[in-house]
């Protein structure tokens, strides 16, 4: 296979160009890719099957049920996000548990010592808010835009074209540990062209709106209650709901 030109899309699959990809770093981007493989990805792939299977029902009825805001079909895209709500955040009927949560139960003796605790790390971890800072060699580098202090992380999503991802935009994420960095399932949900303080300031009037009519709860308990707020947020283009957080441009 011949080397691709600078101005040729990277053989990655970021949808960049490969100089501003992966040139001079591929044996950077191999060697994390092979430890994924090897290290990460079976258990990830053995969680989502068994989600997925103690979900029951076909992916488009489930998609009508948890994200009903969606509209149009249900995509490779869409999927995986589905995918994701199934394994972290939908619990099921049987059990009254999330997918997670019962795999350690279940599975989880028999999983190896490292499996088991990067399992464990997974389970404590939400979707959030963050800030694009830029892309290299497979990864997608980042910063919390929810936090008080954010420190930047590398993410390694699992999906094409997340590269295309402009630097400064707003995305949702959940960015579960691996090796060194961290993973996400499938490609960032994205929010059109709008600005990360309009998308920061709409969750933030999403909270006060849930506080007020439901209950009193930290901004982090609103996402574990609301996981999937960010992505009616994204599907909703804008609209924001009638309370607007008090300090914030109308």
């Amino acid at each position: 296979m011949s080397k691709p030109g600078r101005n040729d899309p990277c053989p990655c699959g970021s949808g960049r160009k490969y100089k501003r990809c992966c040139l001079g770093r591929e044996a950077d981007h191999d060697a994390f890719a092979t430890q994924l493989e090897a290290k990460v990805l079976p258990t990830l792939a053995e969680l989502a099957r068994f989600a997925q299977a103690g979900a029951g029902g076909p992916l488009e009825a489930l998609a009508g049920r948890a994200f009903a805001f969606w509209t149009g079909p249900l995509d490779e895209e869409r999927s995986s996000r589905l995918v994701e709500h199934l394994m972290f955040d939908a619990r099921l009927e049987r059990y009254g548990r999330t997918a997670i949560e019962q795999f350690v139960l279940e599975r989880g003796p028999r999983l190896g010592e490292p499996q088991r605790a990067l399992v464990e790390r997974w389970r404590e971890t939400r979707r959030r808010l963050y800030r694009v800072d830029g892309w290299e060699a497979g990864f997608l580098r980042c910063s919390d835009a929810l936090a008080e202090q954010a420190n930047a992380i590398s993410v390694w999503p699992l999906g094409q074209g997340a590269g295309l991802v402009a630097d400064g935009a707003p995305v949702a994420l959940r960015a579960l540990p691996a090796l060194d960095s961290f993973v996400a399932i499938g490609k960032p949900t994205t929010f059109h062209d709008r600005s990360l303080e309009d998308v920061r300031d709409a969750i933030k009037a999403r909270h006060l709106n849930y506080v007020r009519s439901t209950r009193i709860v930290s901004f982090d308990d609103y996402l574990r209650l609301a996981p999937t707020a960010l992505d009616e947020e994204a599907a909703c283009g804008g609209v924001r709901p009638s309370i607007i957080v008090p300090g914030t441009r109308v």
